[in-house]
């Protein structure tokens, strides 16, 4: 059995985090996307969240230099709140990823959350983690 291909890559707030604190792996990976022509996409959502809890803004940033970030407004939110009330989580920024991963085909760059698997079962999508 074949996994199914994926379009690109977003980032959730692990991703940050991990970019956060030098993760090498996700340094990593962020070139290799870059490199082949990928430019990872992370929820505005997930990019407040990300400034909120973490110290280390600048590595944020940089980053977030070499992604899209998806304005959290209109069908998406719509969309990510209501998954968020059917995960029964507060935690908007785990829907929101998945909610975009789904809607564009994407593989997810996260933690290991069980929302992120909750909220792509809701969804009827065949969540693809790389956990960081």
């Amino acid at each position: 059995m074949s996994a199914t291909r994926r379009e690109g890559l977003v980032y959730g707030l692990g991703a940050l985090h991990a970019a956060a604190r030098g993760d090498r792996m996700m340094w990593s990976l962020h070139r290799a996307a870059l490199s082949n022509g990928i430019v990872p996409v992370v929820p505005a959502v997930t990019v407040a969240e990300g400034f909120r809890t973490e110290a280390r803004g600048d590595r944020i940033g940089e980053l977030l230099a070499g992604t899209e970030v998806e304005p959290f407004a209109g069908d998406a939110a719509r969309r990510s709140g209501e998954l968020a009330a059917r995960c029964d989580t507060s935690d908007l920024s785990a829907v929101a990823v998945v909610e975009l991963a789904e809607r564009r085909n994407c593989a997810v760059v996260a933690q290991r959350q069980p929302v992120l698997r909750t909220a792509a079962t809701l969804l009827g999508h065949e969540l693809v983690l790389y956990a960081v």
